[in-house]
């Protein structure tokens, strides 16, 4: 390997990360200041940001356009105070924001379904899944 003067060799070794959301592993990107959203809570945050800066939906990039209308399909929560309480109340039951979102996203009916689409709910007994998908479909519907 040929080198100029003042250059130097770095050899980083590279650490790998441990990704395995079915154990809550996430990876650095997602330790701290991230936080798992409902689709809901997206549409929320996108209207709030539109309204502020006065677009319409015409005015938004393609990107954006197509994130709206898939939160709006999506999205079954009505308002946003259904959403955080919802989220709230699973996250008080021992859920990963991560888990609550994915229940409030996929809404399953019972602890079998939720635990086929979240994996991490098997660390959870089916009485306790449960409850939570009942809470899920109790805010739904406010």
């Amino acid at each position: 390997l040929e080198m100029s003067a003042g250059q130097k060799l770095v050899r980083r070794r590279k650490v790998e990360e441990r990704v395995d959301i079915s154990d809550l592993q996430f990876g650095e990107d997602f330790q701290d200041a991230a936080e798992a959203m409902l689709n809901a809570e997206v549409k929320a945050v996108i209207d709030t940001v539109n309204a502020a800066q006065e677009l319409e939906f015409d005015d938004l990039t393609e990107m954006m356009q197509n994130t709206s209308k898939f939160v709006e399909t999506f999205g079954k929560f009505q308002d946003t105070e259904s959403i955080s309480r919802c989220k709230q109340e699973l996250m008080e039951r021992g859920l990963h924001s991560f888990e609550a979102a994915s229940m409030g996203n996929l809404m399953p009916t019972n602890a079998d379904e939720a635990k086929r689409l979240i994996a991490s709910l098997t660390r959870l007994s089916d009485d306790d899944v449960r409850e939570c998908c009942s809470i899920v479909q109790r805010y739904r519907e406010v």
